[in-house]
């Protein structure tokens, strides 16, 4: 009986006990260490480089026309000829504005003696005021037609306006043309643009180019330093920015327009610009976030950021939020949480390649 009463005492001391650590919750949970990998913000002035694919384009390509109209009596070039500056590329038949100039000469002679003479009267005062306004308009009339009808006549030639080369004719010898009608196009070769077209991301890098330089494979053209002439201020249908590089085209050189071109741009991050990997960066309630590590405590804090416009290349750009020597998870951020302990991963040596020795 005894025996029996004693056994059932340490049962009930035992759920006695058993009861007290289930029903407490006063004791703190396991917490798991995580590794993580981190990065140190660096927010010096860097260089990057940002390889671009365009077209080389004419500079200009001009469609040349007469002022006047007539039989095309010679048209001196063909499709792919050079001419030079002050050339004459085509003529018009100049019978007709020979004679023009010849009838207005005889009419200008006359009233330029008859007004010469009225003046001589006028400032004698032997003659009223109006009479020699008449006489005075027209003589300037006269002048005016023998001067247009000498214009006319020197229009008859079309001559280059710059020295380049003939891309295309738009008639044949012997046409009647007209006033404003295109004859041929020349395209001025002596200085190329190089076209690209860039993302809004890009602009920003652009805008900082320092130093840009083009190759041309095809014309055995390389790192050959281009000038940034313009960016789009308008983004195209495409959503992309047409960006052009200007260069002279040296006689030795065989690049040539619609050759394919490749422009690298030597970009300068702005000063204090912090990054961060985009995969650092993670979402909550319409706010961007980072982890940020503390050596001391050896746990993670959860900080508020904002991402600024001009990341590329899996980096994003950080406005507000981070300084300096700060050190950010670079990655599994989404299984962390507020104030969790976490252990570095070491970076591997040269020998032990993956860490795995």
């Amino acid at each position: 009986m005894k025996l029996r009463n004693f056994f059932i005492g340490m049962i009930a001391i035992a759920f006695a006990f058993t009861g007290c650590k289930t029903t407490t919750g006063d004791e703190p949970q396991a917490k798991t260490v995580k590794y993580v990998k981190v990065e140190t913000i660096n927010g010096s002035t860097t260089q990057s480089k940002l390889t671009l694919n365009g077209k080389i384009k004419e500079k200009s390509l001009t469609s040349l026309s007469f002022r006047v109209g007539g039989p095309l009596l010679k048209l001196n070039v063909k499709q792919g000829d050079y001419v030079r500056a002050g050339q004459v590329i085509a003529q018009i038949d100049k019978r007709d504005y020979e004679l023009q100039v010849q009838t207005t000469k005889a009419q200008f002679e006359q009233l330029e003696s008859e007004y010469n003479r009225y003046k001589q009267l006028i400032e004698q005062k032997k003659i009223p005021e109006n009479t020699f306004e008449k006489v005075k308009s027209g003589y300037l009339m006269a002048k005016t037609a023998f001067e247009n009808a000498q214009n006319q006549l020197y229009d008859t030639e079309l001559k280059a306006p710059f020295s380049g080369y003939i891309f295309e004719k738009f008639t044949e010898n012997h046409q009647t043309v007209a006033p404003g009608q295109p004859i041929v196009s020349v395209i001025d070769n002596s200085k190329l643009e190089a076209v690209v077209w860039v993302s809004e991301s890009q602009l920003q890098r652009v805008k900082s180019d320092k130093e840009s330089l083009l190759t041309v494979a095809n014309a055995g053209v390389r790192n050959l330093p281009v000038k940034l002439l313009s960016i789009g201020e308008k983004a195209m249908d495409d959503g992309l920015y047409e960006v052009k590089f200007l260069f002279e085209n040296k006689e030795d050189m065989k690049v040539a327009p619609g050759m394919t071109a490749e422009v690298t741009l030597m970009c300068m991050a702005l000063n204090n610009q912090i990054s961060v990997p985009s995969s650092a960066l993670f979402h909550e309630k319409e706010n961007d976030f980072v982890w940020v590590y503390n050596p001391g405590s050896q746990q993670v804090e959860k900080r508020e950021i904002t991402i600024a416009k001009g990341g590329s290349q899996g980096r994003a750009f950080i406005h507000s939020g981070l300084k300096d020597g700060e050190q950010v998870v670079a990655a599994g951020v989404h299984y962390l949480y507020e104030g969790q302990k976490v252990k570095l991963v070491k970076k591997p040596s040269v020998t032990n390649v993956g860490g795995l020795l």
